[in-house]
């Protein structure tokens, strides 16, 4: 009878350690659950809120035939092939008007090997419209002015300004042994920034639309300096390697008042950070080849304050590729 009360109180202890146990590792795996949740939640409300559209292009390699326009719009998700169904080889380095409801763009008419500027109606089913047809000349990197009314492009080196219907106003700068390129307007309209020159000799300047007043603004010796980008009435991003020993990108804001270029604290020595867009007041979007990420150049957004940086296919799952992501413009509308 002891030892069966001994045997019963054994059993009855085993059970509610065995109970216990249950209990306890019920709990564990919860808790690790919700802990996983609040992990994921933390992690999505990190992302900068962003409205409004994006635009930019993707391909294998510059001289590929691959290249394709897209626009995702921030406020319903969405990630349109917008140069699917387009005649045009090559479509690439779009830029929207002021209220997004236009967009220009590089192109080659299919299979003809000569590089225009076309405008489209965003959303339209129409097809863009070639503004240089036939010119026999070299036309790339074109950019709306502040109110849209125009539209700063490069033609065979040189900087043009031509109006919407493609009637040119402007011919600002006239020496086509240098390069010239990659114009943007000032944030009054008066200006435009661009890249002179190529490789280890690309810096940036300012000249009025009129040609006159050409200043330098960011032009250190033997570093590759290109791609500005106007960021309101008082600076600027645009790219330029790390060193003069070192051909990696990185992104820095300039200042018109002459202060010295910052380099941007997202950047890092060992990858390519480039072709920045200003997204709200303190993010830029740009492209990177830095690890982690889908393929060879992807889109991120990053602070440009904190250094803190995300991939945008935390946004969308279909924005970044095995291939590369670049030429962003991002428009708040």
């Amino acid at each position: 009878m002891k030892n069966s009360s001994k045997l019963l109180s054994m059993l009855l202890l085993a059970s509610v350690v065995l109970l216990f146990s249950c209990k306890k590792e019920g709990d564990s795996s919860a808790v690790k659950a919700e802990r996983k949740t609040s992990a994921e939640k933390v992690s999505a409300a990190a992302l900068p809120a962003v409205t409004g559209k994006l635009v930019f292009h993707r391909y294998e390699c510059y001289g590929c035939a691959d290249t394709r326009l897209y626009i995702y719009n921030f406020t319903t998700n969405s990630l349109t092939w917008v140069s699917q169904n387009w005649n045009l080889d090559y479509a690439m380095n779009g830029h929207f008007n002021e209220d997004a409801s236009k967009m220009v763009f590089m192109a080659q008419p299919a299979g003809s090997g000569d590089w225009d500027i076309f405008i489209w109606d965003v959303g339209s089913s129409s097809a863009p419209v070639n503004l240089t047809a036939g010119n026999g000349k070299r036309d790339e990197d074109p950019k709306f002015s502040p109110n849209g009314y125009r539209i700063a492009f490069k033609q065979d080196n040189d900087l043009r300004i031509m109006e919407l219907n493609g009637t040119i106003t402007n011919m600002v700068t006239s020496t086509a042994s240098i390069e010239e390129g990659m114009p943007y307007y000032s944030d009054d309209a008066t200006a435009l920034i661009f890249a002179q020159g190529a490789g280890s000799g690309s810096d940036i300047y300012k000249i009025n639309i009129n040609g006159t007043g050409k200043v330098a603004l960011a032009n250190a010796a033997n570093i590759q300096e290109y791609y500005p980008i106007v960021w309101g009435a008082n600076k600027y991003l645009y790219s330029r390697w790390f060193s003069a020993g070192n051909g990696h990108d990185q992104v820095y804001l300039g200042n018109f008042n002459g202060t010295a270029p910052v380099r941007l604290p997202f950047n890092t020595s060992t990858a390519d950070y480039s072709d920045a867009f200003p997204c709200g007041p303190n993010h830029v979007i740009l492209s990177s080849t830095k690890t982690g990420g889908s393929g060879l150049y992807d889109l991120y957004i990053a602070n440009i304050t904190t250094g803190e940086i995300h991939s945008l296919s935390d946004y969308h799952t279909g924005i970044n590729s095995s291939v590369n992501e670049l030429g962003a413009c991002y428009n708040s509308h």
